[in-house]
């Protein structure tokens, strides 16, 4: 008998991971340990569950930790995307924003800050984005999205798997 399809489940997950971060107050969930993340490994987890009730067929870890890394890989990809959209779309400087807050509350720079904040400056000027943020950006989330979207797929093959057990 043939598993369910997965790409189903990988494109619940990836929207509820990709939404989460992109919508400016819902994106405040992640502060607490990338619980959004979590949560679309758990949502595409979920969907193949609800897939597999009708087959017989048990969720294993390895489905769970494939799905929430899938969700991962390509949720990075479209939040590096908005990310970098957004900055070309943008009429303003971030980082003129940034020295100036810090201008604002008294906050003294060390050099080595100073110069960078000017060298992506520069960037924002030129560019319209700074590649440097971006790539840096690009490679912290495909790190951060697949680790934390395969920690939720595998929590929720646990607590699913459960559900299902029969009591004793």
């Amino acid at each position: 008998m043939n598993s369910p399809n997965r790409i189903t489940p990988i494109i619940y997950g990836t929207a509820v991971m990709t939404l989460i971060a992109v919508f400016p107050v819902l994106n405040l969930i992640n502060v607490f340990c990338c619980a959004g993340i979590i949560l679309g490994g758990y949502a595409g987890v979920y969907v193949y569950w609800k897939q597999l009730q009708n087959t017989g067929l048990t969720l294993t870890i390895k489905d769970g930790g494939m799905i929430g890394i899938l969700c991962g890989i390509l949720s990075a990809i479209f939040v590096t995307g908005f990310g970098l959209l957004l900055s070309l779309f943008s009429d303003s400087n971030p980082m003129i924003e940034i020295m100036k807050t810090f201008d604002d509350i008294g906050f003294q720079m060390p050099p080595e800050m100073s110069q960078y904040l000017d060298k992506f400056s520069e960037e924002y000027n030129e560019h319209g984005f700074s590649p440097t943020i971006t790539i840096f950006s690009f490679i912290s989330n495909m790190i951060l999205y697949p680790l934390f979207g395969s920690i939720g797929a595998i929590l929720g093959v646990s607590f699913l798997n459960k559900k299902t057990m029969p009591k004793v």
